[in-house]
């Protein structure tokens, strides 16, 4: 004997409570993808291209930076003469071997920015094609940076050696080092365009070389 099966339809009480367990088990997940699904933020440091004393402070918190802008200047004091000229030596002597150092490191600093120029151009359209991490076009964005302000360190040695040079030539003058140029200014920029969230230097302290100076955020 077969027996037969009633299938009672939902009353609208049982529909509502099941829509309602919907409705509380579904809720959070929904939020949680719509938490997920904003944009997100990137920390950029800015950090000092070389020890020194701050001497401004550019930016200040909430202002808005494109890559390139200057957040902190630095005084670095550079090194004196190459080398002091040893008893009986002739200063202009003396002078021209110093000059020859520093066009020598000038030299050196310049292949250095166009090898790091180099890197950063053939890294670009590797990132934007997807072969390369946007990591490594920051990484040699960086080496980029602290190689033009290796060739600005050169740049006024090489100006000091030169004045150096037209003091020695100078009858009766004794060259010092208080005579030639020994505080160069640099800067500290953005890597990237973002906001500036803090900055933890303020003008007349000493940093060091590569020691954060202020947090950006940047919107990915």
């Amino acid at each position: 004997m077969k027996r037969s099966f009633r299938v009672r339809p939902c009353t609208n009480k049982s529909a509502s409570v099941a829509l309602l367990i919907f409705a509380l088990v579904g809720s959070p997940a929904c939020g949680s993808r719509s938490e997920g699904g904003g944009e997100t933020e990137s920390v950029i440091i800015v950090n000092a291209p070389a020890s020194g004393e701050v001497r401004r402070v550019l930016a200040s918190e909430g202002v808005r930076l494109k890559k390139g802008d200057a957040v902190v200047e630095i005084a670095v004091r550079t090194q004196g003469p190459a080398a002091a000229p040893t008893p009986g030596e002739d200063p202009v002597a003396a002078a021209g071997r110093n000059i020859t150092a520093a066009q020598s490191e000038v030299n050196a600093a310049r292949a250095e920015v166009v090898r790091a120029e180099v890197e950063v151009s053939r890294l670009t359209p590797l990132v934007a094609s997807g072969q390369a991490s946007q990591g490594e076009l920051d990484g040699a964005r960086a080496t980029y940076e602290k190689a033009q302000q290796r060739f600005q360190r050169a740049q006024t040695a090489a100006q000091g050696a030169q004045a150096g040079l037209v003091a020695a030539r100078q009858p009766n003058r004794t060259v010092t080092p208080a005579e030639t140029p020994l505080v160069q200014v640099v800067y500290a920029v953005a890597s990237s365009d973002g906001t500036v969230s803090a900055v933890s230097v303020r003008p007349g302290v000493h940093v060091n070389e590569g020691q954060p100076l202020a947090t950006l955020r940047a919107e990915q």
